[in-house]
């Protein structure tokens, strides 16, 4: 790989994110990102391959979304000509020093390798420097997980950990499992619970269940009224635009910019207030 290039700045407009699919979101660390960059800067660059017209990102879109998010025109970059094959190993063994990859998103570029690349475990084991079997097992954890739930981890809506439970339920009882775990908003901790339990029982009970899964998780305090009961509408509200956005083009993104910001505005006023009277 030619890592060792000079590091240059380059078009937030001219970079796209290919290999932006093997990544998972995370808001928390896309919002710790945003303040960061206001407060200090870039301060990192970013490492991107050069492609026809442009640049494929590799390594920092937590970076590159809080850039467009902050309507920056620009990137430090770090830029590499390497393959296809190569820009993927790249994405593990860039995020291995610093923890800042999970095993999830290692399974989902060691499956890419495997399935769309056609390279053999061996094969993969040897261009990561990694033994077999860890390459078996990764392959193994995204292979038992259903394309939907695959979809709703990268996008952030599940949790790695909780995708670790649902891939031990057969595939077909993946997403109606996880659309519960959604719905009734659990935590990892009663997701748990509730994947725990269906596994002890027999599949045809399965949909007995979930249609009632909270008699299986711990109960919880009564849905309060009243403001309560906005502050709970509100966060439903604040899921459902993550879910949009996340779905969004690059493109549709940008033209929703203002409003965006408008949004955020608003809800930092209500998060001030918050945390200041609580």
């Amino acid at each position: 790989m030619k890592e060792h290039l000079c590091i240059e700045e380059i078009g937030v407009s001219e970079i796209a994110e290919r290999y932006g699919v093997f990544r998972i979101v995370n808001p928390r660390a896309d919002t710790a990102m945003v303040k960061s960059i206001q407060k200090y800067g870039q301060i990192s660059p970013v490492v991107c391959v050069r492609v026809e017209g442009g640049y494929q990102m590799i390594d920092g879109f937590k970076r590159l979304r809080a850039c467009r998010r902050l309507d920056k025109t620009t990137l430090r970059a770090k830029t590499m000509e390497v393959s296809g094959r190569v820009c993927k190993a790249a994405i593990i063994q860039l995020n291995l020093s610093g923890r800042s990859i999970s095993e999830m998103e290692e399974a989902l570029v060691l499956q890419s390798l495997y399935r769309e690349d056609g390279l053999t475990q061996v094969e993969i084991a040897a261009l990561l420097g990694r033994d077999k079997s860890w390459v078996s097992r990764r392959i193994s954890l995204i292979e038992r997980l259903s394309e939907e739930v695959q979809e709703d981890i990268q996008l952030g809506l599940i949790s790695v950990m909780t995708g670790r439970d649902l891939a031990k339920l057969p595939r077909g009882n993946q997403k109606e499992t996880a659309d519960a775990i959604l719905k009734r908003h659990y935590t990892t901790r009663e997701a748990a619970k509730l994947i725990g339990y269906l596994l002890s029982r027999p599949r045809w009970d399965y949909s007995a269940i979930l249609a009632r899964p909270w008699e299986v998780v711990e109960p919880r305090e009564p849905w309060p009224r009243g403001f309560g009961a906005k502050l709970i509408s509100f966060r439903e509200v604040c899921q459902s635009v993550l879910e949009g956005f996340n779905q969004c083009s690059p493109e549709r993104r940008t033209s929703l910019y203002t409003l965006i910001h408008l949004a955020i505005g608003s809800a930092e006023e209500v998060l001030k207030t918050l945390r200041t009277d609580s």
